[in-house]
């Protein structure tokens, strides 16, 4: 079997201009699609939901516009994200304290995380 060498950005602007039909030539689009990354940026909204819900671009600027309003929609949430995250890893931590009596992570893998099987 023969391993697939990674595209080059260039080679992956003629994909999506001969592939998928997607306008996209010139520094500035190239230098965005470098900043976005291909799997972040294009593969992470070709579709919405699922495979057969496809998006269909028709220029690079479009899939840009979705990339930017994705990000800004998760600058606005991500503050509480965070918050929420910091609240609920403090609980655990204290339900998890307070179940070892120890505050060696040794002690915790042992009597929790690999021991779990026996419950």
């Amino acid at each position: 079997m023969t391993k697939k060498r990674p595209k080059t950005t260039d080679a992956l602007m003629r994909y999506l201009r001969e592939e998928k039909g997607i306008s996209i030539s010139g520094s500035s689009q190239k230098r965005k699609l470098m900043n976005i990354g291909y799997y972040h940026g294009y593969k992470g909204y070709r579709y919405i939901g699922k495979a057969s819900n496809s998006i269909h671009y028709t220029n690079f600027d479009e899939l840009m516009a979705v990339y930017e309003f994705d990000a800004q929609l998760k600058a606005l949430f991500y503050p509480y994200v965070m918050q929420i995250e910091t609240a609920l890893k403090s609980y655990v931590l204290e339900v998890v304290v307070s179940q070892v009596n120890s505050d060696s992570f040794i002690d915790v893998y042992n009597k929790l995380l690999d021991n779990y099987k026996a419950f």
